[in-house]
C-alpha cells in the first residue's frame, strides 16, 4: 500500500542527501541489466544502475510488475529515457511513476520526443502525482544531458511523410468533439492545447494529428574515471600509510619524505576513458530515409573510431524484428567493430522473466489442471539462434551488461523458466500431500461430468487476467476479465495495465491472435488506473494485427474517458478507430439489447451506480450458455454480476438479482473495515453479503489487496458457504466454465495448505492489529492504562 505523506517526505530527505554525497564522483560499477526483454507481450525496457543513482530507458506497461517481482529498486531512480511516445514504449510510465512517488522519489525527469508532458497533463485526473514533480522537456538532435555519471547526446530520428496523406476533415471531427466535451475539466484542458498550437481553423484553433513524427536515439559515454590504486605498489614504492595515498588515489604525483617522486600512474591501474553504449528504436522503414543520413553522427563510434574506447560496448536493438532484418538495417550493424555485442529486445526473445506467474501456476495446476492450465510461453533458445539473425542476441530479465568494470555479459542471474523447482517446492509442504488427495477425491464427480463434454465448445467461458488492486504484484495483475461467450466472440471487464501480455502468456502467441480478435467489447467500470491504463495497449494491438478495417470493439465505459482517448488519438497515435464509445450511464434506464449483442451471444446489457469513486458502475450481462452444462442447476439464460470497485450498494444487489454468478470485489479482510470504508472498497464478508442478498447462486471473490496477494483470509463458515452462496477465490489465469461452478468452493482446505506460510503471516497480522485495538480501546475508558501498557 502506498506511504502516507510524512514517510514519503522522510524519503525524500534521505534520498536528496545521498544524492550530494556522491555527485561528484565517477561511479566505479556501471551495469545494463534487462528488465522487460521485448518478448511477445512483454515491455522492452533497461535498467541502467550505478553505485550511485538509476536510469531507465523505455518504460512499457508491465515495466512496474517485472521491476517489483525482481526487486529493482526504483528509489535512486531519477532519469527516465523514452525512445518513442507510443504507448508502447510509454505505456508503464503511469504506474512506475505512482510507485516511485511512494518509495520517495522526490523529482524525475523525463527524456524524449516532444509530447511527453502532454501525456502526464492529460493524466493527471486518475494518476495524481501530489509529492513527485515530473518534468518532461523537449529533445532534439544535437541536445545533451550530462551529469556525473555519464554524458547522453541525442539523436532525433524523423519520419518520412512525403506519401502520408492527411485527412484535415478528420482532424476537424476530432477537434470538434473535444470542443463538445461537457466536462469542464476536458474543456479547460483543450483550451490550453490549442492557444499552445496558435494559428486557427474553422473553429478558432489549429489542431494537427501529431501520430509519431520522430523517434530518440541515445548515445551513452561513461564519465572516465582513474584507475584504481594499488596498495601492493605503493608499499614497493615506500609510500606511507595516511593522506599521501588519498593524493595518489585522486590522480596527484607526490612526493615522499625522502624527496623521492612517484607518479600517481605508477601505482594506479590503467584509467578508464569511459565505454560507449547506444540505444536504439527504428519502428519502421518509414524512418530508414532519415535514419541514413544521420548515419555520421553515430561513425565516431563504429569501426572508424579515433580511439578504441569510443568504439560502442554494446547496441541495445528495440527496433523490431522485421525492421532489424531489412539490408539498411544491417548494413548499419555491420558498420559497428566486430567487437560490439548487439542485444535485441523484441519478439526474438520467447520468455517474458514473469518467473512469478509461472511459479504460482505451476502450483495451482496440479489442483486442477483444467482450471488453471500452465502458461504457454518458454525460456528463450540460446542454443540454435535463427540464421538471419545470428549476430543478435537474445536476452531476458535480469541478463546483466556489465560496462565498468568490463565483464561483459552475465547471465547467472538471468530469469528462467525452471518446473522441477516448482513442483519440488509442494513436496516441501507438511499438510498440502494429503490436502491435495482430499480435493481430487472430491472433485471426481465433478471431473467425470467435464470429460463428457469438450471445454472449448462450453460458454460463458470466465478467465481471470487480473484479479488484483492497486498496482500490479509479481503474481496477481491488475483488473481484468475475459469472457468468451461463444467460439467468435467475447467482452472483456475493465482492462489494467499488461491485460494484452496476460492474454498473450494464457492463450500462446498464435491462438492469442484470434482471441485478440474475438474481443468485440470491453467494458470500463470507473477511471481509476488500475481498470483501465491496458485499454490503449489493447486498441494498439488489434490494429497493428488486424489493420484499420478490424472491427470496432463496442466500449461500454463512463464518458469521461472520451476525452483522455480523442486526446491521446490526436496527440500520440491513431486509436478513434478502434472503438465506439457506449455510455455506461446511458444503460441505467435502458439496457442495451441490439443486434450484433445477440450475434456476440449476449441478449442484455445493464449498469447501476456503485459506490466508488465518482462515475463508478456495476455491470450486468446477460448470456446465452452453450454446450451442455449437466448437474449444474443451471437453467436458461445465464446471468453475470461485476461489481467494479464498490462498497457494499443496495443499487447492485437490485441490478444483479438472481444472478448465476457474481464477481464481486473483495479489496479488504475483515479486520478492516474501516479501511475499506475510508478508500470505500468492500471487505471479504461484504462482498460475499452482497451475493447473498442479491441471490447469487455463485459468488466469485477478486480485486485483492496485495497485502495478501496468493490467498485470502476466511473464517471456516465463510469457506463452507455458510451465508448461503458457494464461494470461489479468483486468481490470475485461473478459466471457469459453469461445470467448474459448484467445484469452487471445495479448493479453499487445498489452496490454505498450498500457501500455509503467506496464511500464517496473515494471521499473526491480524492477531497484533486486534491486540492494538483492544489495548487503543482500554486505554480510552481507562488513561492509567498508558502507562503500564508495553511500549510494542
Amino acid at each position: 500500500m502506498p506511504l502516507d505523506p510524512k514517510h514519503i517526505a522522510e524519503a525524500q530527505k534521505q534520498r536528496l542527501k545521498l544524492k550530494q554525497k556522491v555527485s561528484k564522483v565517477s561511479p566505479g560499477i556501471v551495469n545494463l541489466q534487462v528488465l522487460g526483454c521485448g518478448a511477445p507481450g512483454t515491455p522492452a525496457s533497461v535498467y541502467l544502475f550505478t553505485d550511485q543513482t538509476r536510469y531507465l530507458f523505455n518504460c512499457g506497461e508491465g515495466t512496474q510488475r517485472l521491476a517489483y517481482e525482481h526487486k529493482t529498486k526504483l528509489s535512486c531512480l531519477e532519469n527516465i529515457f523514452m525512445t518513442r511516445t507510443s504507448w508502447e514504449r510509454i505505456g508503464g510510465l503511469p504506474g512506475i511513476c505512482l510507485t516511485m512517488q511512494d518509495v520517495g522519489v522526490p523529482a524525475v525527469s523525463l527524456h524524449g520526443p516532444p509530447g511527453l508532458e502532454e501525456l502526464f497533463k492529460a493524466m493527471r485526473r486518475f494518476v495524481i502525482l501530489k509529492d513527485m514533480k515530473v518534468d518532461a522537456s523537449e529533445y532534439g538532435t544535437g541536445d545533451v544531458y550530462e551529469d556525473h555519471v555519464m554524458t547522453v547526446r541525442y539523436i532525433s530520428i524523423k519520419r518520412d511523410t512525403a506519401n502520408i496523406e492527411t485527412n484535415t476533415s478528420e482532424v476537424q471531427e476530432e477537434e470538434e468533439a473535444l470542443v463538445d466535451e461537457t466536462d469542464y475539466y476536458a474543456y479547460e484542458r483543450k483550451k490550453e492545447y490549442t492557444k499552445q498550437e496558435g494559428s486557427t481553423s474553422s473553429t478558432g484553433q489549429n489542431w494537427t494529428r501529431r501520430e509519431e513524427q520522430s523517434v530518440m536515439a541515445y548515445i551513452c559515454k561513461l564519465k572516465p574515471r582513474l584507475g584504481q590504486l594499488s596498495l601492493e605498489k605503493c608499499v614497493d614504492f615506500g609510500v606511507p600509510a595516511g593522506p599521501l595515498l588519498g593524493q595518489l588515489k585522486n590522480g596527484n604525483d607526490i612526493t615522499l619524505p625522502d624527496g623521492r617522486i612517484v607518479k600517481s600512474s605508477d601505482v594506479r591501474a590503467p584509467d578508464d576513458p569511459g565505454p560507449v553504449f547506444i540505444f536504439l528504436d527504428i519502428p519502421s522503414r518509414e524512418y530508414f530515409k532519415d535514419f541514413q543520413a544521420k548515419a555520421e553522427l553515430f561513425a565516431p563510434y563504429q569501426q572508424g573510431a579515433t580511439e578504441a574506447s569510443d568504439q560502442a560496448t554494446f547496441v541495445m536493438h528495440f527496433s523490431p524484428l522485421e525492421v532489424m532484418r531489412c539490408d539498411e538495417y544491417r548494413q548499419f550493424n555491420d558498420s559497428f567493430s566486430a567487437s560490439t555485442r548487439h542485444i535485441a529486445l523484441n519478439e526474438v526473445n520467447s520468455f517474458s522473466g514473469y518467473i512469478a506467474a509461472h511459479r504460482i501456476q505451476y502450483h495451482l495446476n496440479q489442483l486442477d489442471d483444467k482450471m488453471f492450465p500452465l502458461l504457454r510461453e518458454e525460456n528463450n533458445d540460446y542454443e540454435s539462434p535463427p540464421a538471419s539473425d545470428s549476430n543478435l542476441l537474445r536476452s531476458s530479465s535480469l541478463s546483466y551488461l556489465h560496462i565498468r568494470p568490463p565483464k561483459g555479459i552475465d547471465r547467472a542471474q538471468e530469469a528462467l523458466l525452471n518446473p522441477t523447482e516448482y513442483l519440488n517446492e509442494l513436496d516441501l509442504l507438511p499438510e498440502f500431500k494429503s490436502a491435495l488427495t482430499d480435493l481430487k477425491l472430491e472433485l471426481l464427480p465433478f471431473h467425470e461430468r467435464r470429460s463428457a463434454t469438450l471445454r472449448t465448445d462450453q460458454f460463458p467461458r470466465m478467465i481471470f487476467l487480473g484479479t488484483g488492486s492497486s498496482i500490479p504484484n509479481k503474481t496477481r495483475n491488475v483488473s481484468a476479465i475475459l469472457i468468451l461467450t461463444n467460439a467468435q466472440s467475447s467482452i472483456l471487464l475493465d482492462c489494467g495495465e499488461g491485460t494484452v501480455g496476460q492474454i498473450v502468456r494464457f492463450f500462446g502467441n498464435t491462438q492469442a491472435e484470434s482471441v485478440l480478435r474475438s474481443i468485440k467489447a470491453v467494458y470500463i467500470s470507473h477511471l481509476h488506473a488500475d481498470h483501465h491504463l491496458g485499454l490503449i495497449g489493447l486498441l494498439q494491438v488489434r490494429r497493428k494485427l488486424f489493420g484499420d478495417d478490424c472491427e470496432k470493439v463496442m466500449l461500454f465505459a463512463p464518458e469521461q474517458i472520451s476525452y483522455w482517448l480523442r486526446l491521446y488519438d490526436c496527440r500520440f497515435e491513431t486509436i478513434q478507430r478502434g472503438y465506439v464509445l457506449v455510455k455506461n450511464a446511458d444503460l441505467l434506464e435502458n439496457p442495451m439489447h441490439d443486434e450484433r449483442l445477440l450475434e456476440m451471444g449476449i441478449k442484455e446489457v445493464a449498469t447501476c451506480r456503485v459506490r466508488h469513486c465518482p462515475h463508478s458502475f456495476g455491470l450486468a450481462l446477460k448470456t446465452v450458455p452453450l454446450g451442455t452444462h449437466r448437474d449444474t442447476g443451471i437453467e436458461g439464460d445465464v446471468k453475470i454480476t461485476y461489481s467494479g470497485d464498490t462498497m457494499p450498494c443496495e443499487s447492485l444487489i437490485q441490478l444483479g438479482r438472481d444472478s448465476t454468478v457474481l464477481i464481486h470485489e473483495a479489496t479488504m479482510e475483515d479486520e478492516l473495515a474501516a479501511e475499506a470504508r475510508l478508500k470505500m472498497h468492500s471487505t471479504l464478508s461484504q462482498a460475499i453479503e452482497q451475493g447473498r442478498k442479491m441471490n447469487a447462486r455463485y459468488t466469485l471473490l477478486t480485486h485483492f489487496s496485495q497485502r495478501y496477494a496468493k490467498i485470502p483470509r476466511l473464517r471456516p463458515e465463510q469457506q463452507q458457504s455458510g451465508l448461503g452462496t458457494d464461494l470461489g477465490i479468483a486468481f490470475d489465469n485461473m478459466e471457469v466454465t459453469l461445470d467448474d461452478l459448484p467445484a469452487l468452493c471445495k479448493f479453499y482446505p487445498a489452496l490454505k495448505a498450498m500457501f500455509i506460510s503467506h496464511f500464517e503471516e496473515m494471521e499473526q497480522k491480524a492477531i497484533k492489529r486486534g491486540n492494538k485495538k483492544m489495548r487503543l480501546e482500554v486505554s480510552k475508558n481507562d488513561p492509567a492504562f498508558k502507562e503500564c501498557s508495553p511500549t510494542r
